[in-house]
């Protein structure tokens, strides 16, 4: 069945974007994990209540890596959908987007660890 988003009222469209992050969620064993972590850097937060620059820069560098990998997810399920069997070029592009969600992540701990020296060292 194919959704056709365009032109459909913005709160339409809010449950077609709410039912990817489900489905991803869902289906994703690193899109839990990296959720989890979120939820525990919002602990965190109320625990240690940074600086609202503080917790802004979380919740960017948070989203980005849920946002990346939810692309992550999507191109690797169209990729597999499109050309299941292996290929050069198809493991280049998945290697891709998962390094790109690597580096995300891995900028999201270098900001949580400059926090941890600014505040406590």
């Amino acid at each position: 069945m194919k959704k056709n988003i365009k032109n459909q009222p913005f709160l339409k469209r809010v449950t077609f974007a709410v039912s990817g992050i489900r489905k991803a969620f869902k289906r994703e064993r690193s899109f839990q994990i990296q959720w989890f972590c979120v939820i525990l850097l919002l602990v965190f937060c109320l625990i240690v209540r940074p600086s609202a620059m503080w917790c802004a820069l979380f919740a960017v560098v948070s989203a980005l890596v849920l946002a990346l990998e939810m692309l992550n997810t999507a191109l690797e399920s169209v990729l597999d959908k499109l050309h299941p069997e292996e290929h050069h070029e198809i493991g280049f592009a998945k290697d891709c987007l998962a390094g790109a969600v690597l580096l995300s992540s891995l900028g999201a701990l270098i900001v949580f660890v400059l926090f941890l020296v600014a505040r406590f060292f």
